[in-house]
Order: C-alpha cells, then structure tokens, then sequence
C-alpha cells in the first residue's frame, strides 16, 4: 500500500467514527503527522536528487581533466573538446544516474577563458506537497573542474600524422558546374559591393569538416570544377579568393580559421593555381617563404582577366597568427591595392603558376596556444585570382608524398633543352673569316614551345660594355658560324666582353654545356682538347699560361706575339637579384647595369663575370661554371647546377683574358633541364648556384616581440 492509499483509508475510517470530538481531533491530528511525514519525504526526495547531481558534476569534472579527453583540445580546437564533455554528460553519465537530461542539462560544461565549470539542474516531482501547490522542488549543483585547461597535463604534441585541420571546400550551396560565394554578415549566395575591413562575429563558410572560416574583404568564391579550372586537387572544388563582387570588377578577401595548437612541430600542405596566363612565366611557378622571395616577380604581360597588363593578379599569401585567448581575431594587413585583410604574419606566398603545384610550410610552435590561419589574395583587385585547395595542417608531418612542382614539360629521360645557341643568327658575312661588327642582342637561339619555355627567350643576348662583337664565319663547331668572346671587335679593344641572358628557373637539377675553342693558336702549349679547362682556374691550369708566345691567329692566319692567357673564356650563372645585370643596348653604344641595390650605372657594382683568377672563391655570389684556357680544337664542356628558388637566372660568357681583341670563341651554348629536386638520380656534386636570404632551410624566427613560432624556409628536398 502507498503512503497516498494508507493516508486516504485512514482519513476515511476517522470519518466514519460516530464516538465524538476526540476522534476528530484525532483525525486532525493524523492528518498533521502524516503531512509532516509526506513532506519530509518529498524534501527527501530533493535531497537525494541533489546528491546525485553533486556527484554526477563531480564525476564530470574528472571526464574533463582526463588526459583521452583533453588530447581532443590539444589536437582539435575548444569548441571540439567542450562538445566531447556535453557529450558524454548528456548521453551516458546522466541517464546512468537517472537524472533528467532536458533543460539547463542540454549543455552543462562550460570552457570560458581556460577554466572548465560544469552546472547540472534538475526538478524533483512531489507527492504530499502538490495538493498544497508545489508540484516539483528545484535542485541544483555545481562544480569548478579547473582554472586554466592548459595545465592540465604536460604539453604534448599529437601523433605524427594527425591531421589537425583540413578544407577542400566541399561544401557548396550550388550543384553541377557552377560557383558561389559567401561574404561577410550575409546569407550565402550573396553579393557586397563594398568590402568589409575587418572580422564579423559569425563565420561565412563553414567546410565539411567543420572549419569555420572568417572572410574580410568581398568574399570567399567557390568554383565547383568546370567552372574555371578542369580538375581540383581533392574533390569537386576549389576557393578563389579575388572573389566576385557583383559587377566583375574587385574581389581581394582573405579567410581565416582559428586552432589550437600545442607546442610542437607541424607541417602545413596547400594548393594553389593561378587564373590569369603570365606568357613570360610559363610554365615556371613562383612561390616563396617570405616577401622578398618574390619581389622580383613584376611582369604585367597578363591575358585572360579583365584587366590589361594586371599586376600580380594570382597573389595569394598566407599568414599564421597566435592570439592569447579564443575570444581575439587576428591581425590584419593592407593589400598592394590599400585594402585591409586578415592575417599579418606572412609564412608562404605564391605569386604564379599555371598549373596546380601544393606548397609545404613546416612550422615549429613554441607557445602553446590559439593561432589563426590566413589565406588572402594580394594584387590586381579585379574579381581574376589565384585558387586554393586541399588546405591540411597536420603533427610534425602530413602523410603522403608532397606534389612533385617541377613543369612536367620539363622532364624526359635525358633531359629536356630549354635553350640553345649556335649563334647563326643574325647571318653574317665578310670576305674574311671574322665579321667584327656584330649584333649578339639579334643573336635569339631555339627555345619556345618545344620546351615549354617562356616566350620572352626570343629575344637576344644582353651585352657589356659595349654592343659590338666578332662572329667567326668558318671553321664553327658547327653551322657556319660561332662567336668569338673577346674585345668586341677584334682590332685591339682594351675591354673584355661578356654576354649574358636571363631564364626563370625553379627548384630542381640542370646543365649547362658549351663548345669551345681558341682562336689564337700556340705551339707551345699542349695540343690535347680540354687540357687547360675545368671548374677553377687552377683545374683549368692557368698558372701554365702566364708570359707570352708566337701565337697564329687563325681567323686570319696572322702570326704575332700573344700572352698566353688572351684565350680565357668564363662560364658564369647568378641570381639576378645578386649581381648586376646590363641593359641590352643598341648597336654601337655603351652598356648601363641595374645593380642589387636598384641603381643604374655604367661600371657594374657586383659584376656578374667578376673573378680573381688567381685566388678564385667560390663562394661568390656569382659562381663560376666552367673555364677554358686554350684548346687548340674544339672541346665540349658540361657542368651540373642545382637551383633552389624560383627565380630568373643570369647565364654568362665572358672573355677573362688578356683584353686584346683576341680570345677564345664558343659556340652551341645550350641550357638542359635534367629533373626535380625528387629525380630519383640526381647528377653527383653540382654547383649550387647562391640565392638571396633566406637560405633554403635555414629556420626563419619571429623577432623577439612575436615569439610564438619559427617556419622553415622554402627547403630544396621535402
């Protein structure tokens, strides 16, 4: 029998009593006992119910602080790991202790400013207590878990591998082949025309895996593949960042996404692809680790956007910013068109490439905490842009293979020949074997679309100090004519002459090969081919040809006293931003240089042929290839080089010797690209040719009032 029935039969049978006031009394009586008794029961009740949330809130403090469970905000973000503890309060913990999971309990855990709290609630249905109004008692408990979330456990970093963040930009509002965007503080799909500069509370995108994006600016694009470009690196779509505003006419925005990341290292992986064809860049790429890796990069000759001549339209960089709490956006930064975009600390940047290439950041963290990672387009604002894709930042390495950059345009089993000169153009004659007024600037050589080389390769030699050099009309390696590489015009100039030419390289293995021989002939010396040619002076012996002798000159046949050093030619290369380049001039006049410094002189500063023959160093920012002495037949010479940036590279003859208007010639200069920097048979001991800093690999730390993390320049093996 309940305490309801007991109570009710009693009250029943007192009222059935006919012996008096004393059983009415009684039954008052009674009736006060046992409300007292229900009500105490009901509060019972309460207090149990109260009991078991205290327990239960204490129970979930300790799920919290478990080192399984805040591995999820170590390797995730906060938002994970609070989701991770509701969860398991909401789903197991609870039901088990038959506390109800409605209400205020939907979302007991709370992570504010590192410290975790847990608030349970519950309402105790009552029995006695109803029949006076008060059908349920409310209980509550509390419990703080934890000031700061960070001192939980050691820092650690997570597994190798574990791939923290990703985004292919998979989740798109549009089917089929098609684009849309997403712009701040609007529904998606729609258009602002006048950019926002700075962060909205609520992201504008959110990927298929659950990464918010922030976009500043216009907008974030989505282009499904079809639509601009025929294949995405992962999935169906990819992400423009000068993005449509409406009208076809601007679109600069940047997206940013906040994680946690503990101390440790990490590798960051990204796609990129540039819209609008550079002719002059094909099929290079042109990425680097830092602004100045790029700088140099300013051709207009663009086609295929809206704009004419535009300026660094495929501008995408990158930024990865820490800030001290979850609350706090990033930093921002102004664009080349005066726009404010997310992200302030640059980490990568690409500035071309016509083809889909995947970049590598490796990124050592030192202060654990929130960081913020920036995508934003930079450059012409004209709605034409670089596209992203298949963003990843993973623990200490992304698995797979890193994608091979390298133009596939350039690799073949024996190599692919970039450039050539036989120097048979521009035809020349005389009715001797010298023709001592010749044009190298009109000297073009083979290159183009067999090749896949830039278009801009058609044009001729640069020249110093003078333009004004001998072509040899007979006896050529072979064709009809070579160049002879001294004085400019074979009648006793006080000047050496060099010749020099720029090609845009990237990362990865090439060879440089040449003819040559010696114009003025000694019998003096050894007749064996190449015996006074190497990669020094000193391998070149060229302490063996100090003095003079009777010496043929054999364009000529003319016999006279020569030193015997007037045949020295030099095979030179440099980065242009390392030595001074001459301005091709017009036929006849003096050479003008552009040095690193940006000044305009007629002596070089950092000559690019410069060299102490006889105490050479190597380390010049302009190395020395190759160097022939004498050889009294035609000899050819090859010479390996690594190049580790994408950037243009001077190619140099030049005449070493005695300035006599005498000297050695050369002749099918050719330029080969051999492989990546992953050829599974790299050539042995090649000359690196010197970059600008940073070195490849050399860790670029943030000065001391952003002491956060330090990346890894751009490395010439993955």
């Amino acid at each position: 029998m309940t305490y309801r029935e007991a109570l009710t039969n009693c009250l029943s049978r007192l009222g059935r009593d006919r012996t008096g006031s004393v059983s009415i009394i009684a039954g008052f009586a009674i009736l006060a006992i046992f409300t007292g008794i229900g009500a105490g029961i009901d509060l019972a009740h309460s207090f149990q119910m109260r009991q078991k949330i205290s327990q239960a809130a204490a129970m979930a403090c300790q799920y919290s602080t478990r080192s399984s469970t805040t591995s999820v905000w170590q390797a995730s973000n906060s938002a994970a790991y609070v989701n991770a503890v509701n969860n398991y309060i909401t789903v197991n913990l609870l039901p088990a202790q038959g506390i109800p999971t409605g209400g205020s309990n939907g979302a007991p855990f709370s992570l504010a400013s590192g410290a975790g709290n847990v608030q349970l609630s519950a309402s105790v249905p009552t029995y006695i207590m109803k029949m006076f109004g008060t059908t349920a008692i409310p209980v509550a408990a509390s419990a703080h878990c934890y000031d700061n979330i960070s001192s939980l456990h050691p820092p650690s970093e997570p597994p190798p591998g574990t791939v923290i963040l990703s985004e292919s930009f998979e989740a798109s509002n549009c089917t089929g082949v098609c684009w849309d965007v997403y712009a701040p503080g609007v529904p998606a799909g729609t258009f602002i025309s006048t950019p926002t500069s700075s962060f909205q509370a609520t992201p504008s995108y959110t990927g298929k895996s659950g990464v918010n994006w922030y976009v500043v600016g216009y907008c974030l694009e989505d282009d499904s593949i079809g639509e601009i470009f025929s294949t995405a690196p992962n999935g169906t779509h990819s992400a423009e960042l000068d993005c449509d505003n409406g009208s076809g006419s601007a679109g600069n925005s940047s997206i940013s996404t906040q994680t946690w990341l503990e101390a440790g290292v990490y590798e960051m992986r990204w796609n990129y692809q540039g819209r609008v064809d550079y002719a002059n860049y094909n099929p290079a790429y042109i990425c680097g680790s830092q602004a100045s890796d790029v700088s140099w990069a300013n051709d207009t000759n663009s086609s295929g956007g809206p704009v004419a001549n535009a300026y660094r339209t495929n501008q995408v960089n990158v930024y990865l910013d820490y800030v001290p709490n979850a609350a706090t956006f990033p930093g921002t930064h102004t664009t080349y068109d005066n726009k404010t975009l997310g992200g302030s600390n640059l980490v990568d940047v690409c500035v071309y490439s016509n083809q889909w290439i995947q970049r590598s950041v490796k990124i050592t963290v030192t202060q654990a905490g929130y960081y913020w990672l920036s995508f934003a387009a930079d450059g012409q604002n004209d709605s034409y842009g670089g596209s992203i894709d298949n963003i990843m930042l993973c623990a200490t390495a992304c698995s797979g293979a890193i994608f091979d950059n390298f133009p596939q345009s350039w690799v073949a089993a024996n190599g692919v020949t970039l450039f050539s000169d036989g120097f048979g153009t521009p035809s020349y004659y005389s009715s001797s074997n010298i023709y001592t007024n010749g044009d190298i600037t009109r000297s073009v050589g083979t290159s183009g679309a067999s090749s896949g080389w830039p278009n801009t390769s058609a044009s001729g030699w640069d020249i110093g100090p003078n333009n004004q050099i001998s072509f040899l009309l007979s006896g050529a390696q072979s064709g009809s004519q070579a160049l002879q590489i001294d004085g400019g015009n074979g009648s006793g100039s006080s000047a050496n002459t060099e010749i020099t030419r720029p090609f845009l390289l990237v990362p990865g293995y090439y060879q440089v090969s040449y003819y040559y021989i010696s114009d003025v002939i000694f019998s003096s010396l050894s007749s064996t081919a190449g015996a006074y040619c190497g990669a020094t002076p000193s391998a070149a012996s060229f302490s063996s040809l100090s003095g003079s002798a009777t010496g043929t000159y054999t364009p000529t046949g003319s016999s006279a006293t020569h030193n015997l050093d007037t045949n020295i030619v030099g095979i030179f290369m440099s980065h242009a931003q390392l030595a001074s380049n001459p301005n091709a001039p017009s036929f006849g006049s003096n050479t003008t240089y552009t040095n690193p410094d940006g000044s305009t002189s007629s002596t070089p500063t950092v000559p690019s042929n410069g060299i102490s023959l006889p105490s050479y160093n190597s380390a010049q920012p302009n190395p020395l290839l190759d160097i022939c002495g004498y050889s009294a037949s035609w000899t050819k010479r090859t010479v390996n080089i690594q190049i580790a940036k994408p950037a243009y590279y001077w190619l140099t003859a030049a005449s070493l010797g005695t300035a006599d208007g005498y000297g050695g010639a050369i002749d099918n200069l050719t330029l080969t690209a051999l492989g990546s920097p992953y050829m599974s048979s790299p050539p042995a001991n090649p000359i690196v040719i010197p970059v600008p800093s940073p070195q490849p690999g050399a860790s670029l730390g943030l000065p001391s009032t952003y002491p956060y993390y330090a990346i890894t320049a751009d490395s010439f093996t993955p």
